[in-house]
Protein backbone atom coordinates (compact mmCIF):
# COMPACT_ATOMS: atom_id res chain seq x y z
CA UNK A 1 0.00 0.00 0.00
CA UNK A 2 1.69 3.45 -1.03
CA UNK A 3 1.05 7.09 0.25
CA UNK A 4 0.15 8.57 -2.78
CA UNK A 5 -2.43 10.18 -2.33
CA UNK A 6 -3.79 10.23 1.53
CA UNK A 7 -5.20 12.60 3.61
CA UNK A 8 -4.59 11.96 7.37
CA UNK A 9 -7.51 12.88 9.18
CA UNK A 10 -7.79 12.14 13.21
CA UNK A 11 -7.21 8.82 14.25
CA UNK A 12 -6.79 7.38 10.50
CA UNK A 13 -3.71 5.89 9.60
CA UNK A 14 -1.69 6.66 6.21
CA UNK A 15 -1.48 2.94 5.64
CA UNK A 16 -5.71 3.01 5.33
CA UNK A 17 -6.06 6.01 3.56
CA UNK A 18 -3.40 5.04 1.04
CA UNK A 19 -4.81 3.39 -2.69
CA UNK A 20 -3.34 0.38 -3.79
CA UNK A 21 -0.65 0.24 -6.94
CA UNK A 22 -3.37 -1.91 -8.40
CA UNK A 23 -6.29 0.67 -8.33
CA UNK A 24 -6.34 3.83 -10.84
CA UNK A 25 -3.58 6.46 -10.57
CA UNK A 26 -2.63 9.74 -11.85
CA UNK A 27 0.80 10.14 -13.85
CA UNK A 28 3.10 11.00 -11.07
CA UNK A 29 1.55 7.87 -9.37
CA UNK A 30 1.78 5.71 -12.36
CA UNK A 31 5.86 7.10 -12.19
CA UNK A 32 5.93 5.44 -8.56
CA UNK A 33 4.25 1.90 -9.04
CA UNK A 34 6.80 2.05 -11.63
CA UNK A 35 9.88 2.23 -9.95
CA UNK A 36 10.74 0.15 -6.99
CA UNK A 37 13.24 2.57 -5.64
CA UNK A 38 10.56 5.54 -5.78
CA UNK A 39 7.74 2.63 -4.37
CA UNK A 40 10.04 2.34 -1.18
CA UNK A 41 10.08 5.83 -0.66
CA UNK A 42 7.13 6.50 -0.75
CA UNK A 43 6.06 3.28 1.49
CA UNK A 44 9.01 4.96 3.96
CA UNK A 45 6.86 8.29 4.13
CA UNK A 46 3.95 6.35 5.10
CA UNK A 47 4.94 4.94 7.76
CA UNK A 48 6.56 7.86 9.38
CA UNK A 49 3.15 9.36 9.14
CA UNK A 50 1.86 5.80 10.88
CA UNK A 51 4.51 7.21 13.62
CA UNK A 52 3.44 10.66 14.05
CA UNK A 53 -0.17 9.49 14.16
CA UNK A 54 0.56 6.85 16.60
CA UNK A 55 2.17 9.14 18.73
CA UNK A 56 -0.15 12.07 18.59
CA UNK A 57 -3.24 9.76 18.44
CA UNK A 58 -4.82 12.97 16.45
CA UNK A 59 -5.27 14.93 19.83
CA UNK A 60 -3.97 17.91 20.60
CA UNK A 61 -2.37 17.81 24.06
CA UNK A 62 -2.85 21.01 25.09
CA UNK A 63 -7.22 21.16 24.09
CA UNK A 64 -7.80 17.65 23.77
CA UNK A 65 -9.65 18.19 20.43
CA UNK A 66 -9.12 16.03 17.24
CA UNK A 67 -6.48 17.43 15.23
CA UNK A 68 -5.30 16.50 11.04
CA UNK A 69 -2.04 16.20 12.10
CA UNK A 70 -0.33 16.24 8.49
CA UNK A 71 -3.17 15.59 6.41
CA UNK A 72 -3.13 19.09 4.83
CA UNK A 73 0.03 19.89 4.81
CA UNK A 74 0.85 16.89 2.71
CA UNK A 75 -1.61 17.50 0.96
CA UNK A 76 -0.11 20.85 -0.08
CA UNK A 77 3.41 19.06 -0.72
CA UNK A 78 1.39 16.26 -2.74
CA UNK A 79 -0.45 19.20 -5.20
CA UNK A 80 2.47 21.95 -5.06
CA UNK A 81 5.20 19.89 -4.97
CA UNK A 82 5.21 15.93 -6.00
CA UNK A 83 2.82 16.50 -8.20
CA UNK A 84 4.73 18.95 -10.34
CA UNK A 85 7.78 16.56 -11.20
CA UNK A 86 8.39 15.92 -14.41
CA UNK A 87 10.22 12.37 -14.29
CA UNK A 88 11.41 9.92 -11.79
CA UNK A 89 14.59 11.64 -11.04
CA UNK A 90 12.90 14.77 -9.89
CA UNK A 91 10.33 12.28 -7.53
CA UNK A 92 13.35 10.86 -5.86
CA UNK A 93 14.67 14.40 -4.76
CA UNK A 94 11.75 15.65 -3.66
CA UNK A 95 11.02 12.68 -1.54
CA UNK A 96 14.20 12.51 0.20
CA UNK A 97 13.77 16.14 1.04
CA UNK A 98 10.32 15.30 2.24
CA UNK A 99 10.89 12.56 4.30
CA UNK A 100 13.76 14.95 6.05
CA UNK A 101 11.86 17.60 6.36
CA UNK A 102 9.20 15.30 8.44
CA UNK A 103 11.82 13.99 10.71
CA UNK A 104 13.10 17.21 11.49
CA UNK A 105 9.65 18.82 12.09
CA UNK A 106 8.31 15.95 13.79
CA UNK A 107 11.48 14.94 15.50
CA UNK A 108 9.98 15.46 18.76
CA UNK A 109 6.73 12.66 18.31
CA UNK A 110 9.39 10.34 16.22
CA UNK A 111 12.20 10.11 18.88
CA UNK A 112 10.35 9.61 21.87
CA UNK A 113 9.67 5.92 21.01
CA UNK A 114 12.30 5.09 18.35
CA UNK A 115 12.01 1.79 16.24
CA UNK A 116 15.18 0.12 17.01
CA UNK A 117 16.34 -3.37 16.15
CA UNK A 118 18.98 -4.89 18.73
CA UNK A 119 21.69 -6.89 16.54
CA UNK A 120 24.25 -9.54 19.18
CA UNK A 121 27.34 -11.10 17.29
CA UNK A 122 28.83 -13.78 19.20
CA UNK A 123 31.94 -14.64 17.55
CA UNK A 124 33.84 -11.24 18.23
CA UNK A 125 31.15 -10.09 21.23
CA UNK A 126 29.32 -7.01 20.49
CA UNK A 127 26.18 -5.63 20.39
CA UNK A 128 24.46 -2.51 18.20
CA UNK A 129 21.45 -0.64 17.88
CA UNK A 130 20.36 0.30 14.42
CA UNK A 131 17.07 1.60 13.06
CA UNK A 132 14.32 -1.08 12.53
CA UNK A 133 13.34 0.35 9.14
CA UNK A 134 16.77 -0.54 7.63
CA UNK A 135 16.90 -4.24 5.70
CA UNK A 136 19.38 -6.63 6.86
CA UNK A 137 21.14 -8.03 4.28
CA UNK A 138 22.59 -11.88 4.38
CA UNK A 139 25.00 -12.44 7.02
CA UNK A 140 28.32 -13.64 5.45
CA UNK A 141 28.91 -17.27 6.37
CA UNK A 142 32.22 -16.85 8.56
CA UNK A 143 29.77 -14.80 11.23
CA UNK A 144 31.93 -11.72 11.29
CA UNK A 145 29.24 -9.30 11.22
CA UNK A 146 26.16 -7.79 9.76
CA UNK A 147 25.14 -5.17 6.88
CA UNK A 148 21.75 -2.99 6.26
CA UNK A 149 20.55 -0.36 3.80
CA UNK A 150 18.05 2.03 3.68
CA UNK A 151 15.20 1.14 1.71
CA UNK A 152 15.87 3.56 -1.16
CA UNK A 153 19.71 2.28 -0.93
CA UNK A 154 20.32 5.56 0.14
CA UNK A 155 22.21 4.42 3.68
CA UNK A 156 24.83 1.81 4.14
CA UNK A 157 25.40 0.60 7.45
CA UNK A 158 27.85 -2.37 8.21
CA UNK A 159 28.94 -3.58 11.91
CA UNK A 160 31.52 -6.26 12.01
CA UNK A 161 34.70 -7.86 13.86
CA UNK A 162 38.16 -8.61 12.33
CA UNK A 163 40.80 -10.79 14.15
CA UNK A 164 44.00 -8.62 14.67
CA UNK A 165 46.52 -11.22 12.91
CA UNK A 166 49.00 -8.62 12.14
CA UNK A 167 49.11 -7.03 15.71
CA UNK A 168 48.16 -3.48 14.42
CA UNK A 169 47.28 -0.48 16.11
CA UNK A 170 44.06 1.42 15.72
CA UNK A 171 45.53 3.93 13.49
CA UNK A 172 46.77 1.38 10.74
CA UNK A 173 43.66 -0.22 10.65
CA UNK A 174 41.75 2.72 9.60
CA UNK A 175 44.22 4.16 7.63
CA UNK A 176 42.35 2.93 4.09
CA UNK A 177 38.89 4.38 5.07
CA UNK A 178 40.92 7.71 6.39
CA UNK A 179 42.60 8.33 3.37
CA UNK A 180 39.38 8.57 0.85
CA UNK A 181 38.56 11.71 3.23
CA UNK A 182 38.73 14.51 0.41
CA UNK A 183 39.57 16.71 3.94
CA UNK A 184 42.65 16.22 5.36
CA UNK A 185 42.53 16.05 8.72
CA UNK A 186 38.62 14.56 8.52
CA UNK A 187 35.82 17.24 9.57
CA UNK A 188 35.78 15.32 12.61
CA UNK A 189 37.96 12.97 14.64
CA UNK A 190 38.59 11.68 17.89
CA UNK A 191 40.24 8.78 19.74
CA UNK A 192 41.18 7.08 23.27
CA UNK A 193 43.10 3.96 23.94
CA UNK A 194 40.40 1.76 22.67
CA UNK A 195 38.63 3.33 20.72
CA UNK A 196 38.85 5.61 16.89
CA UNK A 197 36.15 7.84 15.50
CA UNK A 198 36.26 9.99 12.62
CA UNK A 199 33.79 11.32 9.91
CA UNK A 200 34.44 13.29 6.56
CA UNK A 201 33.30 13.82 3.16
CA UNK A 202 34.46 11.55 0.43
CA UNK A 203 33.72 11.49 -3.41
CA UNK A 204 31.08 8.71 -2.48
CA UNK A 205 29.22 11.07 0.00
CA UNK A 206 29.92 10.98 3.83
CA UNK A 207 31.53 8.17 5.81
CA UNK A 208 31.26 7.59 9.43
CA UNK A 209 33.59 4.93 10.87
CA UNK A 210 34.37 4.26 14.75
CA UNK A 211 35.97 1.07 15.47
CA UNK A 212 37.28 -0.87 18.84
CA UNK A 213 39.69 -2.80 20.39
CA UNK A 214 38.66 -5.88 21.63
CA UNK A 215 40.71 -7.81 23.63
CA UNK A 216 43.82 -5.57 23.66
CA UNK A 217 46.74 -6.50 21.35
CA UNK A 218 46.57 -9.91 19.14
CA UNK A 219 42.94 -9.59 19.90
CA UNK A 220 40.35 -8.22 17.55
CA UNK A 221 38.94 -5.09 15.98
CA UNK A 222 34.95 -4.20 15.70
CA UNK A 223 33.99 -1.39 13.14
CA UNK A 224 30.62 0.25 12.40
CA UNK A 225 30.86 1.68 8.99
CA UNK A 226 28.18 3.93 7.64
CA UNK A 227 27.93 5.73 4.15
CA UNK A 228 25.23 8.02 2.87
CA UNK A 229 24.81 11.28 0.61
CA UNK A 230 25.91 14.17 1.62
CA UNK A 231 22.96 16.02 1.14
CA UNK A 232 21.25 13.53 3.33
CA UNK A 233 23.13 14.67 6.34
CA UNK A 234 19.97 15.90 8.52
CA UNK A 235 17.70 12.67 7.40
CA UNK A 236 20.24 10.60 8.83
CA UNK A 237 21.84 12.03 11.75
CA UNK A 238 19.58 10.25 14.29
CA UNK A 239 20.31 6.80 12.96
CA UNK A 240 24.73 7.28 12.92
CA UNK A 241 24.01 8.69 16.56
CA UNK A 242 22.35 5.91 17.53
CA UNK A 243 24.35 3.50 16.38
CA UNK A 244 27.36 5.02 17.12
CA UNK A 245 26.60 5.04 20.84
CA UNK A 246 25.07 2.05 21.72
CA UNK A 247 27.87 0.06 19.84
CA UNK A 248 29.24 -2.16 22.60
CA UNK A 249 31.57 -5.15 23.30
CA UNK A 250 30.10 -7.83 24.68
CA UNK A 251 31.70 -11.31 25.87
CA UNK A 252 32.35 -13.35 22.64
CA UNK A 253 30.16 -16.61 22.86
CA UNK A 254 31.35 -19.51 21.81
CA UNK A 255 31.03 -19.85 17.59
CA UNK A 256 32.73 -22.67 15.63
CA UNK A 257 32.60 -21.32 12.67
Amino acid sequence: MLALGFGLSAGASAAQAAPDCAGSRSRVETLICADPALTRLDDELRRLFDRIAGETRGIDGETGRAIDTVGADHARWRTRIRDACPDAACLARVYTARIAQVRRDWSGALSDTPALRHVVNARFGFSIDVPADLVAEPPPDNGDGQAFHSADGHLHLTVSGLNDGLDQDLDAVVAADRKTCLRQPPEYGARKPGWIVFSCTTADGILYRKTLRAGGRGGAFVTLRIRYPVAERARWQAAVTTAATSLRLTEPGRDSR
